[in-house]
């Protein structure tokens, strides 16, 4: 092999440049021979260092490709027998493995397993897409290359424990609401009200204590705690049974208590985990009381509700009402027109409750919209159109959705009637143009919501969004500011459609409302004929009820085919009336829509709580009032989606007595 030199001579301008400096030295200097002689040692001397140095620093190639191989054989020792890094070499055809290093073998060994069940954890984990493999009681993080036949892993057992200790560590922050509260004391003695306080901060404390969080009583009706994550998690492991405990203890007492609570955790700062736990005790409230509401402070992070099994208790009092109309009335007066619209195919109490604010509207000076898609219109809502048409002051103001976008100005109101989802909006694009948001609504809040609307008005303890409307009315009619015989009638109409007929979820509240509604003039006769189903009606009715099915001995499912379709009245009236017949407490219907997806309407005697499965399936509504729509589904396929919801929840299906 020839010889790689390493070039360390000096340039031959240099050795001139040297040369010419030593002569003119020799001529210059007194002493010519001496110093010509010691130039000459001086040059022989750097000639000799100069060959010495050129010939240590001159190597040959095989002298490099033997150190480097040395080198690289001591690193590959090192990794393959020292560092603690599993290696595993296969044959990519067979998957037969060639050879483990020692860190391999001894995790083999560990996990007793064989050579080719260990092989297959690795791709069994691979092909779950997943990075990561628990043997031997550790966990390994792992990298497969399946060209090359290589398995690389590493223990991140230490990693993982890390992680887990972060998690659990996260703080969290939650406030405990006892409902009813003021209600119950209101009836007792300062004596009963100190003994009532003793039993509600005895079982409180006990169950704090027993997951040793810090808390502390605010006031006579809120807690505060604060704990980990961990601790969170055995209480949901528990599902929160403190509800349970308080609603039964309370129930022997004679007293009609029970608590709800809203927790947050996350990595963000206190201030904002506060926040979003006082947000999540509003959502319980909002939804009924009774439940617990658990959501992480992170962006796009969604709701766990626990509990929520009785029906909702009337919490709203005149106070609430009164405060509400006042500020609604501040809005107005603060705002231009008022454009109001209510849910995708609307019923009668989403027309009712929307003529009811127009009404509102016309006592504040202010224009009203309301919005209306007649391509989304169901029997009853043609009926009640065709009564306003005769009301020229009253048919002006229904709009399409694209005439409002036409009207719509910056400083116009919209106001949500009988829902609080965006996406269940007329025109999701009219929501959308407005930045001001009034909501209005008896459905339990679920995790869609608007982001800061101006006012929520939100009471499921309602019967409907025409009673809490009409609540409103009541609040700012005076001799001037009348309603109309047709306006009260639709509002009546709007709270009949929704009690069936004031059967269900009725409280003295709602038939106060109704009598009032009666004061001025509300046609019974005429809610009768815009709520009647004519003979095709009836018949498409009979034809559901005939294809039910019994799930449990007073559970009922009822469903139609992919070929025909039903609006969404039908199925509720089918649901309705199954839920007449004798023994039976829960009716299921399940129908193609007219919009193409498969609805579910539910409806409940008040013994099951529909909602909760209503909720599973991705919709909502109340206790004993509730529906979902699916996309991308046949009947069939909702059908059972629906039984799998009903027997997963059983055990939280009906009311606690």
């Amino acid at each position: 092999m020839d010889k790689e030199k390493i070039k360390v001579s000096p340039s031959p301008l240099l050795i001139l440049l040297l040369i010419l400096a030593e002569v003119l030295v020799v001529l210059l200097m007194p002493f010519r021979l001496i110093s010509a002689l010691f130039i000459l040692i001086v040059n022989l001397f750097c000639i000799r260092y100069g060959l010495k140095m050129k010939r240590w620093l001159t190597l040959r190639n095989r002298d490099k490709i033997q150190q480097a191989s040395t080198v690289a054989e001591s690193n590959l020792n090192y990794v393959s027998e020292i560092m603690p890094v599993g290696i595993i070499s296969y044959q990519p055809a067979t998957q037969t493995i060639d050879w483990l290093n020692p860190f391999a073998l001894n995790v083999k060994d560990q996990s007793s397993l064989l050579e080719a069940d260990l092989l297959e954890t690795f791709f069994s984990a691979k092909e779950k897409k997943k990075n990561q493999v628990y043997l031997a009681d550790k966990t390994f993080q792992f990298e497969l290359d399946t060209v090359k036949g290589v398995v690389y892993f590493i223990d991140v057992t230490q990693n993982q424990l890390l992680k887990i200790h972060q998690v659990n560590s996260q703080p969290i922050i939650g406030i405990l609401s006892i409902d009813n509260y003021a209600d119950t004391v209101d009836k007792l003695d300062e004596k009963e009200v100190s003994y009532l306080n003793s039993f509600i901060t005895t079982l409180i404390s006990d169950w704090m204590n027993e997951y040793h969080v810090f808390f502390k009583r605010i006031n006579s009706e809120r807690f505060f705690f604060f704990g980990q994550m961990s601790d969170l998690k055995k209480m949901m492991d528990k599902k929160f049974d403190l509800l349970d405990r308080l609603r039964a203890e309370a129930e022997r007492q004679n007293h009609p208590l029970t608590l709800s609570m809203g927790i947050a955790y996350g990595q963000k700062t206190l201030e904002e985990i506060g926040s979003e736990a006082q947000n999540n005790l509003d959502i319980a409230l909002v939804r009924g009381g009774d439940q617990v509401v658990v959501k992480e402070v992170r962006e796009g992070a969604k709701p766990t509700y626990y509990g929520g099994k009785s029906a909702t208790t009337i919490k709203r009092t005149r106070v609430r009402s009164r405060a509400m109309s006042t500020a609604l009335r501040k809005i107005f007066d603060e705002t231009g027109d008022v454009f109001i619209m209510g849910h995708r195919f609307p019923d009668m109490d989403a027309i009712g409750s929307a003529v009811g604010v127009s009404c509102l509207a016309r006592f504040n000076q202010k224009k009203a919209y309301i919005v209306i898609d007649e391509k989304e219109i169901i029997p009853d809502v043609e009926r009640c159109l065709t009564e306003i048409h005769k009301e020229p002051e009253l048919e002006m103001q229904l709009i399409t959705p694209e005439r409002a976008m036409e009207l719509k100005k910056a400083k116009d109101l919209l106001v949500m009637v009988d829902y609080h989802k965006p996406s269940l909006s007329i025109s999701q694009s009219l929501y959308e143009q407005f930045d001001k948001i009034v909501i209005i609504d008896h459905h339990r809040r679920g995790e869609e919501f608007p982001s800061k609307p101006l006012l929520t008005y939100i009471e499921s303890s309602a019967s409907s969004a025409s009673e809490l409307v009409t609540e409103l009315i009541q609040y700012q009619s005076s001799r001037t500011n009348r309603i109309s015989r047709l306006e009260a009638t639709l509002l009546l109409a709007g709270m009949t459609v929704d009690t069936n007929n004031f059967n269900v979820r009725t409280t003295a509240r709602t038939f106060d409302v109704a009598s009032y509604l009666k004061t001025c003039s509300a046609d019974a006769s005429l809610v009768q004929y815009l709520l009647s189903s004519d003979l095709a009606t009836y018949l498409e009715i009979s034809h559901l009820i005939a294809h039910n099915e019994q799930v449990t001995e007073d559970i009922v499912v009822a469903a139609g085919t992919d070929e025909k379709e039903y609006n969404s009245v039908i199925a509720a009236k089918t649901a309705d009336t199954l839920l007449s017949m004798v023994n039976i407490n829960g009716a299921f219907v399940i129908t193609k829509r007219t919009d193409g997806l498969v609805g579910i309407s539910a409806r409940s005697t008040g013994t099951i709580n529909v909602q909760l499965i209503m909720e599973s399936l991705g919709g909502g509504g109340h206790f004993t009032n509730a529906a979902t729509q699916l996309e991308n589904v046949t009947v069939e396929e909702a059908k059972q989606q629906l039984l799998a919801a009903i027997q997963e929840n059983m055990n939280q299906l009906y009311k606690k007595e």
